[in-house]
């Protein structure tokens, strides 16, 4: 019988439950209580503390500063890599207004540190979605590595050969300025309440935002099941039969159909109910990127 406080059962638990949260926090509570025992910079750690720090949007801000405190002192580059992880799903998802996301901001902030350049144009894209306060501070880590908070020095540097992927350079730029100097406006609302109704305004990604690298299917899972579970929805549970399993999210609507990332027009499947999907729609819910003449632009599960 398996020891149920081990790292490597702990994590295998994790999966077969289809990312739970409740099962990713109850794998890093048992972590703490044993850290006198267990080697943090063992795999099967590092991949419990990273499930716990893409939860996104997550209540238990308190249990995931130990997460980010533990993964960092025990490899610097993999917690590196995990914050890249994190800041790419922020700049690709919509922001939920009445979040702080104080553990995410650190994580942001540490690549400013950190002057993690490959990070800048992630970083450039939400401090240009104008969505408080992370865009202040994502503003904030692009003006550490660049070395400057000037418009045009930035500019320069998103331009460089380095950043490919950066497709307009001038656009984001003047997004990370308006995130360091915001503007006053004319108005009887407080500054608070203005940044308020901008992230309320701005909470939907662009669609149409290509200075971001290609995204891949795993990531993208990652990304749409933190959205779930921070619309106090289960990832882990199937929508259709209620069974908690490994499962896929989907679109109600495809975004070749313009539809969003809002919990709303996202569905969580298990296995079992992808497999009695008409093929046409199972095809549309696992490459999710690519239109098909077949669909229809609503999902019909049965």
């Amino acid at each position: 019988m398996s020891d149920l406080s081990q790292p490597e059962t702990l994590r295998k638990l994790i999966e077969e439950s289809g990312q739970s949260f409740a099962v990713i926090e109850k794998a890093v509570e048992t972590i703490r209580e044993r850290l006198d025992e267990i080697e943090p910079s063992d795999p099967d750690v590092l991949a419990i503390l990273r499930a716990h720090l893409l939860a996104i949007g997550s209540p238990s801000d308190v249990l995931k500063f130990f997460s980010l405190e533990l993964i960092e002192r025990a490899d610097a580059e993999h917690a590196r890599q995990v914050y890249l992880e994190v800041l790419d799903s922020l700049a690709r998802s919509p922001i939920r207004p009445e979040r702080t996301y104080p553990v995410e901001r650190a994580m942001i902030k540490k690549l400013g540190d950190l002057e993690v350049d490959c990070a800048l144009p992630a970083l450039a894209v939400l401090a240009g979605r104008e969505v408080y306060p992370l865009s202040r501070t994502a503003a904030r880590a692009v003006a550490s590595i660049v070395g400057s908070t000037d418009q045009t020095t930035i500019t320069e540097r998103l331009k460089r050969d380095d950043l490919p992927e950066v497709a307009a350079p001038d656009e984001l730029s003047a997004g990370v300025s308006r995130a360091l100097f915001p503007q006053k406006r004319g108005s009887s609302k407080s500054s608070h309440q203005r940044r308020r109704a901008l992230t309320q305004k701005n909470a939907l990604p662009d669609p149409g935002q290509s200075s971001l690298r290609p995204e891949g299917g795993r990531a993208r899972q990652a990304r749409l099941k933190a959205i779930v579970r921070a619309a106090n929805r289960d990832p882990s549970r199937c929508g259709n039969c209620d069974q908690t399993a490994p499962t896929r999210v989907g679109h109600m609507i495809p975004p070749s159909k313009s539809g969003t990332d809002l919990p709303g027009n996202l569905v969580v499947l298990c296995g079992e109910c992808r497999r009695r999907l008409p093929r046409s729609r199972d095809e549309a819910f696992e490459d999710e990127g690519a239109p098909s003449e077949a669909d229809s632009g609503q999902l019909s599960l049965f």
